[in-house]
């Protein structure tokens, strides 16, 4: 068995070396052929060029649109609306009421009636104040008073001044100091309004 594997191995040998040997023989044979050839060829060079770009791509040309206002307003459409409503069926009427009566007698004799004159139980006796006698003030002074029923002045207003307070403070301290008759209406006392004038002059020496 070993001489069959020696033997086997010797001839695997012998073929590679007479294989090597053959083509040894073949490159130096036609080693000088092949060389003639290679030099009698011409040798052409291609020159590849490079791509020509692509055409740039014009872009369409946009219209610029400006917006325009109306005008005019659309017309729009008419409603009727009616002016007057019939009554419903299921209205109610409420009757008017009657104006109120008119005051009364009495609550009409509550407000003070003017009248032009006055009786006097004691006249105002008026104090000239001695400030405006040095400063030599002078005046009339109208006052507007009310007198109530017991004939005592209730209200003391300054209808016209004189232009100097002292004046005006004492006409209406003087008038406060006065009594009265009450004015009698019907036989009866009501409230009066009375214009009262008080004149302070220095060439009558008053008090």
């Amino acid at each position: 068995m070993f001489a069959e594997d020696h033997s086997r191995r010797l001839c695997v040998a012998a073929t590679i070396a007479g294989v090597h040997a053959l083509g040894l023989y073949v490159a130096l044979t036609f080693a000088p052929q092949i060389r003639l050839a290679v030099a009698q060829s011409p040798l052409t060079a291609t020159f590849v060029s490079q791509p020509e770009p692509a055409p740039r791509r014009e872009l369409p040309q946009v219209a610029v649109v400006t917006p325009q206002p109306i005008l005019q307003m659309p017309d729009l459409p008419q409603i009727d609306i009616p002016t007057e409503l019939a009554p419903s069926a299921k209205a109610i009427t409420v009757p008017v009421q009657a104006p109120p009566p008119p005051a009364t007698q009495a609550a009409d004799r509550s407000t003070p009636k003017l009248v032009s004159t006055v009786e006097y139980v004691r006249e105002p006796s008026p104090r000239y104040p001695p400030q405006s006698r040095r400063l030599r003030e002078q005046g009339l002074v109208v006052l507007r008073v009310v007198i109530d029923e017991r004939g005592e002045a209730s209200s003391i207003e300054i209808e016209t001044s004189s232009g100097h307070a002292r004046l005006d403070d004492a006409a209406r301290d003087a008038v406060l100091r006065a009594a009265f008759r009450p004015y009698v209406e019907d036989g009866e006392p009501r409230r009066a309004l009375v214009l009262i004038p008080i004149e302070f002059a220095l060439n009558r020496g008053s008090a």
